[in-house]
């Protein structure tokens, strides 16, 4: 009675000097694409979560490729510059490298280089006040509902208890 082999021993014996690397597809570096479309580089590079968020973004006439507002179906290439308009500011972008497939956070942000303003000493110290007043003013009690326990010991302190 013959007993059957497992079969990690069966490809064992078939192998030339018992090399795996023969099961496997050749790893060879995937060649970036010449062009792509916005909407899938806005997702792999992560300026929008979603694909769909970034062709909303394309037909709302948020996006623009070298001045001029585009589709999503827009084919870009490397040296092409990218604006977006998000709520409240305008973010741009060079272009420097094409990749189809999602990557983590930190590559993604190789694909890209964003412009960034160049802000006078006095224009960069308002910002910085004004952020700094915007936290001050989420900290404070807007005055809504029922007083907290430290606010009502100070209540009471001042006007007495009842």
């Amino acid at each position: 009675m013959e007993l059957r082999q497992r079969s990690s021993e069966v490809k064992d014996q078939n192998l030339p000097n018992g090399d795996h690397s023969f099961w496997m597809k050749d790893k060879k570096e995937i060649a970036p694409p010449e062009r792509m479309r916005i909407d899938k580089w806005l997702k792999v590079a992560r300026l929008f979560k979603t694909r769909s968020q970034a062709a909303d973004a394309c037909q709302s006439r948020h996006v623009k490729v070298n001045g001029k507002t585009v589709k999503p179906s827009h084919q870009i290439k490397v040296g092409d510059t990218i604006t977006i308009h998000y709520p409240h500011r305008n973010r741009t972008f060079d272009v420097v490298k094409l990749w189809e497939k999602p990557l983590p956070a930190r590559e993604a942000r190789e694909l890209y280089v964003e412009h960034l303003p160049k802000l006078s000493e006095e224009s960069a110290e308002l910002l910085e006040l004004m952020l700094r007043l915007d936290r001050m003013r989420q900290r404070e009690r807007k005055g809504k509902g029922r007083p907290t326990k430290k606010e009502r010991r100070q209540l009471e302190k001042i006007f007495g208890k009842r």
